[in-house]
Formats: structure tokens, sequence, C-alpha cells
């Protein structure tokens, strides 16, 4: 999760730089390098965002892929996201996922991940949590699944006490 972390941030901050240096009638960047890299950025009324993706293939014969992308708002409001994704020579593969975002109304965030194996079974989990600005209230919720097995799905509501509370349908 920590290169899905800096993946996120490092482009955030391309983008605030690329969209800081971009001429006032500029809205958007983008630079590909033919190998399966990508960066974009752009701005427009105060806001920012760039985006990033690569592939490469490493020296066991898998693919991996890592995108990552951010937003900052005008009015203070973020949001950021990355993904790695290796894919085996064998057909099984794994992803890790994530997010983060704040505003005026509150603050998410989820990470998960999934492994599928050479015979096409898989499984994965993802944790998520959501917490208001107007009520402090705060929703923290795992799911996992398995193809033998299926989804399981647990939930825990707090309010900004501490104390639990039952959580919305």
């Amino acid at each position: 999760m920590k290169s899905i972390t800096k993946l996120a941030t490092l482009a955030a901050i391309g983008g605030l730089i690329g969209a800081a240096a971009m001429p006032a009638e500029a809205s958007r960047v983008s630079a590909r390098n033919g190998k399966g890299t990508m960066v974009t950025a752009g701005s427009a009324n105060g806001n920012t965002w760039a985006r990033g993706r690569t592939t490469r293939t490493n020296a066991d014969g898998s693919q991996t892929s890592v995108s990552g992308g951010a937003v900052n708002g005008a009015k203070g409001g973020y949001a950021r996201r990355g993904a790695t994704t290796t894919v085996n020579p064998d057909g099984s593969a794994t992803r890790q996922s994530g997010f983060r975002s704040s505003g005026a109304r509150g603050s998410a965030s989820s990470n998960g991940s999934a492994t599928r194996n050479a015979d096409g079974s898989y499984s994965g989990q993802r944790s998520s949590t959501v917490t208001s600005a107007a009520t402090g209230n705060t929703y923290n919720g795992q799911t996992t699944y398995d193809s033998a097995t299926g989804v399981t799905r647990t939930a825990t509501c707090t309010n900004a006490s501490g104390a639990t509370i039952a959580c919305p349908r």
C-alpha cells in the first residue's frame, strides 16, 4: 500500500507543479514515453488534477501495472487513489488499491486487495471508513470474499464521542 500512496502523492505533486507551470490559457498537459508510461495533469478554476500509470514486464515474466491519481479542489477538498496489479504467466494475479478523500461534507478512505489463483479461484478484502463532517459519525466496514465461501460483511458505526451506534441502511 505504501507504493500506492507514493504514486498518488507523486501524481498530486506533478499535477500541482504542472498546473502551476502552465500558462493561464492552458488547462492540460500530457506525456507518454511509448513504453507504457503516461502522466497527465491539468487545472481549471482553481482545481488541479494529475493522473499517471505505467506497466512493466518483470524478470519472472509477470506484468505489473501501477496507476494513481489526485485532485485538489479550489475550496480545499482533495481525493487520491492508487492501484497496483500484477498478472503472472500462469494466469494468477494480485491487486492492491486504495483511495482517500476529504472535503466540506467529510472524509472517506478505502483500501483492499484481491488474489486470483491459477486455477481460477479468487479471494479478497476491502476496508472502508467514512466520517461525516456534519455529525462526526463514522462508518467502518470490512468486506471479504472468497470464491469457495462467498461474501462476508461487517460494519461498525460510532458517533462523534466514539460510542457505538446503529449503522444506517
